[in-house]
């Protein structure tokens, strides 16, 4: 009879179809025969691995070295990993239930009784003595309804969860590092090329005040490159002052003060856009996002309640003995005689509980059911995002492409009016503008670069982080990783 659990086993939700999500293309941005947009192009590998250093695709020492530093000093990794030990000692605890229960004691009290307690017809007798005593007992719990089982399957579940948390937390602490560094990538390109504009403009102004004090010009046409300079001059500062926020939260997410934190300084021209792109196949995806595998344990252990409360309702069934000794001094002890021994069975039942446990166990399975739509609801979230960065990287390439085929155009638009002022056919104001206009068109290339970096990190993020294919980024146990190839 230990083998019967009452309750439900637990089985895994059923792995999607291939159909949850899509790629319109197997290139983001390949579809023109422009050479430009051929070298941008990114190929989608269907049911490709995601390495787990995914991180290094950018090739970047720098970033690899941060990434190094933080999953080492991060404190929410840290607290992670200490709540996960916590839990895993949980779980010990708890498999100590199914093991015989051995206590042993052993005392000495001096005591005072009269003579109607030592069973002496004389009240006004009294007496006062030593009393010696030691004892051992074992108790067992039978556990024929398996609710011990099942309160063990229930801490596994929950230290499942606590791991997966951990994983999130790891997966998300990497995509968090790798964007922010892009972010101030872009930032630092932005501030230079509005630098450029700023010289251009102040160059430009020059002339043109030259220009104005000899009446080849009038001080309308100055006013106008004066008010545009003041504009980009005051641009300038909220870029510098993202830039900081970016470097600050670098230093946060790598375990720094802001102010001990040295700023890596990067560039996008530093980084490599990675060529090819994996995408996990939906069946995949719901065995490797740490999201979805928490919500999953957390509906382990909503299953495993429900045969808690099941069991609750049933008999309880022990079996217990103890052996003991007493005398009225330390050398009786070794007499058998004061030996004193019992052993015996006891079952316990709930009778009347005004309904508390009907009620328990009509809480959990709806509390099963909540999970199941949790659960649910974190899957469609994962393939929304999936999707979401797919569609997002076919648009990012177009987009890009346009902002390349703007800033081309803007150049030679650039270099027409140039040879035009070399030629005395066209005024400085022309060319003010047309130098204004491209150093525009490379302020968002920057920026169409700089989404395309982001969304690429952004993917890697959306299909797990690639964790499952680490030596072990956790310190897991052999356990736990059975656990998951369940």
């Amino acid at each position: 009879m230990g083998g019967c659990a009452v309750g439900p086993d637990y089985a895994r939700p059923d792995a999607p179809d291939d159909q949850a999500y899509k790629v319109e293309s197997t290139t983001a941005g390949g579809t023109s025969n422009d050479d430009d947009t051929r070298l941008d192009a990114q190929m989608f590998e269907r049911a490709g691995a995601v390495r787990a250093d995914w991180y290094r695709v950018f090739e970047s020492e720098r970033l690899d070295a941060l990434i190094k530093r933080a999953l080492a000093d991060s404190p929410t990794l840290a607290a992670g990993r200490a709540r996960l030990k916590s839990a895993r000692e949980a779980v010990t605890a708890g498999k100590a239930a199914l093991l015989p229960q051995v206590d042993a004691s052993a005392g000495v009290s001096r005591q005072r009784a009269s003579g109607i307690e030592l069973g002496i017809d004389d009240p006004s007798f009294i007496n006062t003595f030593n009393l010696y005593q030691g004892r051992v007992s074992a108790s067992y719990d039978l556990d024929i309804f398996g609710k011990t089982r099942r309160q063990i399957e229930q801490t596994q579940a929950r230290l499942d969860f606590a791991r997966f948390e951990v994983l999130d937390t790891y997966v998300t602490l990497i995509n968090n590092i790798v964007t922010t560094a892009i972010a101030e990538a872009g930032l630092n390109a932005a501030i230079d090329t509005t630098q450029q504009i700023i010289d251009s403009q102040q160059r430009t102004l020059d002339i043109v005040a030259k220009q104005v004090e000899y009446g080849v010009a009038i001080d309308a046409d100055a006013s106008q490159i004066r008010t545009r300079l003041a504009r980009t001059r005051a641009s300038l500062e909220p870029l510098r002052k993202q830039r900081t926020i970016a470097v600050n939260r670098l230093a946060v997410l790598t375990g720094v003060p802001p102010g001990q934190f040295e700023d890596p300084q990067f560039h996008i021209d530093e980084l490599t856009l990675p060529a090819t792109l994996p995408v996990s196949v939906p069946s995949a995806l719901v065995r490797q996002r740490p999201d979805i595998l928490a919500a999953e344990a957390m509906v382990h252990a909503a299953s495993a309640q429900i045969g808690i409360a099941d069991a609750s309702l049933l008999p309880n069934f022990s079996i217990g003995a103890s052996y003991s000794r007493e005398g009225l001094s330390l050398g009786d002890l070794s007499d058998p005689i004061t030996a004193l021994w019992q052993i015996g069975a006891s079952a316990s039942a709930p009778l009347f509980a005004g309904g508390r446990l009907r009620a328990q166990k009509r809480a959990a399975r709806d509390e099963y059911v909540a999970t199941l739509a949790d659960y649910r609801a974190t899957t469609l979230t994962a393939f929304g995002e999936v999707s979401n960065s797919l569609r997002s990287l076919e648009s990012d390439a177009r987009a890009l492409h346009a902002q390349q085929t703007a800033a081309a155009q803007a150049q030679r638009n650039l270099d027409t009016v140039r040879a035009r002022v070399r030629n005395g056919s066209a005024s400085y104001i022309s060319l003010y503008t047309a130098e204004e206009q491209y150093q525009d068109t490379l302020l968002e290339v920057t920026d169409a670069r700089v989404t395309r970096y982001r969304d690429s990190a952004e993917l890697f993020r959306a299909l797990g982080g690639g964790w499952w294919n680490a030596d072990d980024p956790l310190d897991m146990t052999d356990t736990a990783q059975a656990s998951l190839s369940d």
